[in-house]
Formats: structure tokens, sequence, C-alpha cells
């Protein structure tokens, strides 16, 4: 994989990014890697990511992991956790505890996943497997996690899902956000995207977070869809506003009898027209669908 060294780039001191394309997806992740004498894996991604890890560590001179960190248990997340495990069985998997009985019996993901895309989907996202029990680890709420002197801050973040947590690395006073904060639009500057899928998104929760995690007065957003932002502060504001404002549009066309599809084009045409941003269909529906869902699940529609 003589391009590897394309894909990666240091992002901040010790930490690189790597991006892995998923074209079912039709985007790319952001997997991170910490060059600490034990490694750190963040976001490892889908199993198709793998390869490039293993590729990415080699170019780094990274021969061992001491943490895989997910920051939540969805495939684009997760899907590899229990492949990496067997291949540095010195590691430890970093989950909530909501995400835990997951990571040890993935048949709940494998069977959303397939949901979602497609019976066939390891052809495209690789397989997930199991983590064993010993090398899972549920942290505490705040926990600090130290490696070669460097800490690392897991915080629990829901309102994307119950499951997800933030890391907060105190050296650099950088957050690797998963979902919590959004996902970046594909644009010239960065338009965050609420991330509300279904079934886990719950937009009160997802605010609050938002709120809690400003609070930590980061210097630098390391997201998994989407960059990395050295200008936090403002565009927290703007995914809070934007996951308001959105929402109150969905609500309100929802009241109007408005069919899944009409939704999606009105928000389609009002960021474009707006924020002169053209959003990924397949990113317009999951946001659509999420708000459609948590509205009728709280019985406002």
């Amino acid at each position: 994989m003589p391009e590897i060294m394309t894909r990666m780039k240091e992002v901040a001191e010790k930490i690189y990014r790597l991006e892995i394309p998923i074209p079912i997806m039709n985007s790319v992740f952001g997997v991170y890697l910490i060059k600490e004498s034990n490694g750190i894996l963040i976001e490892p991604g889908p199993s198709i990511a793998v390869p490039y890890i293993q590729e990415g560590m080699k170019a780094l001179g990274m021969r061992d992991l001491a943490y895989i960190i997910p920051t939540h248990m969805h495939v684009d997340h997760a899907g590899s956790i229990g492949t990496l495990a067997h291949l540095f069985p010195g590691a430890k998997v970093l989950v909530h505890p909501q995400g835990a009985k997951h990571a040890l019996d993935p048949s709940r993901l494998i069977e959303s996943t397939r949901i979602v895309w497609g019976v066939d989907f390891e052809s495209d996202l690789g397989p997930i497997v199991p983590v064993s029990k010993a090398q899972i680890r549920v942290p505490e709420n705040n926990e600090v996690v130290t490696v070669n002197g460097r800490e690392l801050q897991i915080i629990f973040a829901p309102g994307h899902a119950p499951h997800q947590m933030v890391i907060f690395d105190r050296s650099v006073k950088g957050i690797f956000c998963g979902d919590a904060l959004g996902l970046l639009a594909q644009s010239a500057n960065p338009f965050p995207l609420p991330n509300t899928a279904p079934p886990g998104f719950d937009q009160d929760i997802y605010l609050q977070t938002m709120q809690k995690l400003r609070n930590l007065k980061p210097r630098i957003l390391f997201y998994s869809h989407g960059g990395v932002v050295e200008e936090p502060d403002g565009l927290i504001s703007m995914a809070a506003e934007n996951t308001l404002t959105f929402g109150k549009m969905v609500l309100q066309a929802l009241k109007e009898g408005k069919a899944l599809e009409e939704i999606i084009q009105i928000m389609r045409d009002y960021i474009l027209g707006n924020f002169g941003v053209r959003v990924l269909e397949s990113d317009l529906s999951m946001f659509v669908s999420g708000y459609v869902f948590y509205f009728k699940k709280k019985g406002m529609v």
C-alpha cells in the first residue's frame, strides 16, 4: 500500500489522522493513531480499515497498541474492534458500559448493519467479530487513561447514541468527538450537520452534551466524519444551532403531513440556499429519518 503516507497526516503532537475510503458510504473516515511508546488507536472504523491501520502503524514505526478506543458501537466507528483485538492481543478495547455487551456479542450490531447496508455488507465494510472478555475494559465517566504521560479523559457523551463517549486529550486540549458534535458536510468550510441516526438520537440530550463539551474549552476537534477543526467554539455553536433549526423544520413539515421525500427536498433546498452547501443524499436521508423517528417516539406527531 505505497500510497499510505498520502492518506496520513500529523494533525497534532504525535497524533496522526489516517483517512480510510468507504465507497459504500460515499465518504472517507478518519482513524487516529497516537504515536506513544505503547500506541493508541482511536476510532478504528469498519474492518476494511484494518489493512490501512496496519500499514499506517508500520510507516510510523508502531509495533503494538496499548488501547483501541471506538467512540461508540456503530459499524463505521467500531466494526473492526474484534479483528484488531485478535491482531493485538495485548491491547485493551475501551468501550462505553452500554457498548460492552455489543463488543462481546455483536449479533445485534450485525443485524442492524444488515438492515442498513444489506445482507452482504461484509463485502463492503468487512466482518464484525466479537472481542474477548479479557480484552474489554469499561471506563468510568471522566476516567483518565495515561499512556507514557499522555492523559486521555474518557467522557460519556450521549445524544447521538446512548453508548457514545468522547476522548479529551489533555496534552493538546483536543476532543476526539465521534458523532457527538455532528458530522461535517463536504464543503469548502466546516459545516456541521446534526448526526441524528435512529434509534438512539435524543435531541435534548444531544444539545446538553454539546454544551458540556464546549465547557472543556477545547483548542481542536478531531472529527471522524470530516476533518480537524481548530476553531471549536464557533463550530460547536453552529452544530447546536443547526440541530435546533433543522429539528424545528422537520417537526413543522411532519405536522403539515409531508412525506419523508418531501422533507428531504425541503432540507436540501434550505441548506443549499442559505449556506451554499450540497449535502450527500445519504447524510440528508439519515438525519431527516432520525428526526422523524425521534419526534414520533416522543409523541410530538
